[in-house]
């Protein structure tokens, strides 16, 4: 084993690290990309090894690679083993791994949050920053309806892809099931959203977790009936409907656990600095996989919209004609 050459880990998610043994078998992989591989522990639970420059994650172990180093060039494959004896990690018989150097990641929590006028106002500004730069691919496209979906606008909206158009109607349902909740009308609304589209990770419910981390990333939401439904909903649905890789992943959402990227961005929507760097955080987010981290955009600008109209709903018995004017003002980025 010495003679090899041994890569650090560099941060291991703080949900998996629970969970991995100290020594003996970690998991066995499954599937295997150009720079991560995910592996199954003998209990069920998924997890992933992947280059650092792909960021952390609730169930990430981030490896530091030399660049352009693939998984397969090292001899990765389907069916190999990750094995430890308490000091080096052996992925098959090529890979060696330490733990030496490991931290501990989880995401820092949003403790102070900014007024929502003033919240309101950054999610104005980023979605007319995005708005040119949306793909024609996955639910991208909604993003600029998230604040009408959030408020029970017109679902009257035409010329979307075919994905985004089967969610429109599942997302209205949802945003005024989350008001009112009410768990059947979430249920079925969830039902219809977990595993839609096409890729490894959904764009259904790359979308669902972004509205999952961002709500409960929110103090007014986090533990209400409604989110802890939603959350109820999309991990028992995702365990039956839809990939294991993103099941695993919406699991973790619904806890509050999104990747870096999600958790950078809401730290800049959600928080009290004046001057949050939001342009660079939307762009590392957008920038996971193909269409991942938009769908993840659109869901947590939704969350967060679904999140302010559920606060002022509980603050104020005329709530409902004051949330219609609080987010008119948040539309200049939604087409008439």
């Amino acid at each position: 084993m010495t003679s090899r050459t041994i890569y650090p880990i560099t941060s291991i998610g703080a949900p998996i690290a629970k969970q991995l043994a100290p020594c003996g078998r970690w998991g066995t992989v499954f599937a295997v990309f150009r720079w991560s591989c995910y592996l199954e522990t003998g209990g069920g639970q998924v997890f992933c090894l992947a280059d650092q420059g792909l960021g952390e994650g609730p169930l990430t172990l981030g490896v530091n690679f030399p660049s352009e180093t693939t998984f397969r060039s090292l001899g990765v494959n389907e069916g190999c083993h990750l094995d430890t004896d308490g000091v080096d990690l052996v992925v098959g018989h090529e890979l060696v791994l330490t733990t030496a150097e490991t931290v501990i990641w989880e995401p820092d929590p949003v403790v102070s949050t900014a007024p929502p006028d003033e919240t309101l106002r950054r999610l104005d500004v980023l979605i007319n920053l995005v708005n040119p730069l949306i793909p024609s691919d996955g639910l991208a496209e909604i993003i600029p309806h998230t604040v009408g979906i959030a408020n029970a606008g017109s679902s009257g909206i035409v010329n979307m892809n075919a994905v985004a158009e089967l969610a429109m109607p599942r997302l209205f349902r949802l945003s005024g099931g989350l008001t009112r909740s009410a768990q059947e009308v979430i249920d079925e609304a969830v039902a219809d959203l977990v595993g839609l589209g096409p890729g490894l990770t959904p764009s259904g419910d790359d979308l669902l977790g972004g509205m999952l981390v961002a709500l409960r990333a929110m103090q007014n939401t986090a533990s209400l009936f409604s989110v802890d439904a939603l959350a109820d909903c999309v991990t028992r649905h995702a365990a039956a409907e839809t990939t294991r890789i993103s099941a695993a992943m919406l699991e973790q959402s619904a806890k509050g656990y999104g990747s870096a990227a999600q958790h950078r961005l809401l730290g800049c929507l959600l928080g009290v600095d004046t001057r949050p760097d939001t342009v660079n955080a939307a762009l590392d987010l957008i920038r996971t996989g193909h269409t991942s981290g938009w769908d993840a955009l659109a869901g947590i600008l939704l969350g967060i919209y679904c999140g302010l109209r559920i606060g002022r709903s509980q603050a104020s018995p005329d709530s409902a004609a004051q949330s219609s004017i609080a987010f008119s003002r948040g539309m200049a980025g939604t087409p008439a």
